[in-house]
């Protein structure tokens, strides 16, 4: 089974980063479409870790990660 998350990276306003991840992402999601969601994100600033704004981009990513289950015997 495949299990796709999109991982985006902000800088802090206090020189730290941080990350939002989420679950169960569109495989199908574009770079432009990223973009556009971290630009709301800071558009909107409603996001603040430990009272720390968040100020731009860092990194945008899908992560693919593929699970094979084994049905074990005794």
């Amino acid at each position: 089974m495949a299990e796709i998350k999109a991982t985006m990276v902000f800088a802090r306003a206090d020189g730290k980063n941080a990350t939002i991840s989420v679950p169960d992402a569109d495989p199908a999601v574009t770079e432009t479409q990223m973009n556009a969601t971290m630009d709301a994100i800071l558009t909107r600033n409603v996001f603040a870790p430990d009272h720390s704004e968040l100020v731009k981009k860092v990194s945008g990513k899908l992560i693919s990660t593929t699970t094979n289950d084994f049905e074990m015997t005794v």
